[in-house]
């Protein structure tokens, strides 16, 4: 994670980089506070370009775009373990933008957006009060240990697809699905999770 070498006039930003993979996120707010509402105005927005993997757009429309289904579901990852832990209060419209400058094909790019995301917030004069995390979690073919951030091929045969989200106290999202777990496994998959968010929490915080 590097931080402020892009977008240098945001109030938070960084790039994360994993393997050839690379994430910018950006955190910027209004400089006055909207009095008259009673919500946090905060938007989130994720983007995937085909020239991330080098590709170009082969259709006749060669710009962006509305958001894909997947952009969307990537924004609500990362819009729900941040929002509960902004203070309250916090009225000044705020945005969230994580963009995928490079991607390598190897392993999905959701956790990244939400580690860059968090932490350009907590980077920034946001108040957001402690470093958020997230990682995706599968099962090996044979069932006898987690994967953590599985690559796309390991996904193939995992009967599970977890993403846990949360602070080093805590969990704050569990998304996913998994064929026929039990529940005892289920829990020390969240566990498994968990324990590698609070390594990431600390080195964020450090």
């Amino acid at each position: 994670i590097k931080p402020g070498r892009i977008a240098r006039k945001a109030a938070g930003s960084v790039t994360l980089t994993r393997g050839e993979s690379v994430v910018l996120a950006t955190a910027a707010r209004d400089d006055k506070p909207k009095e008259e509402i009673d919500f946090l105005p905060l938007s989130v927005e994720h983007q995937e370009r085909f020239s991330s993997a080098g590709l170009t757009s082969g259709n006749y429309m060669k710009r962006d775009g509305r958001p894909a289904e997947h952009e969307i579901l990537v924004c609500r990852l990362i819009d729900r373990p941040i929002r509960p832990l902004i203070a309250d209060g916090w009225r000044h419209e705020t945005q969230l933008i994580s963009w995928v400058l490079s991607y390598d094909g190897v392993r999905s790019c959701d956790p990244l957006a939400i580690v860059a995301s968090a932490t350009a917030l907590y980077l920034s004069d946001i108040p957001l009060p402690k470093p958020v995390a997230a990682v995706q979690v599968g099962l090996s073919e044979d069932g006898s240990k987690f994967l953590l951030n599985p690559t796309l091929e390991q996904m193939k045969t995992s009967k599970l697809h977890l993403t846990v989200a949360g602070t080093v106290d805590a969990v704050l999202m569990i998304e996913g699905a998994a064929e026929f777990l039990p529940e005892a496994q289920m829990i020390k998959a969240v566990t498994f999770g968990h324990e590698a968010i609070q390594t990431l929490c600390r080195g964020i915080a450090a």
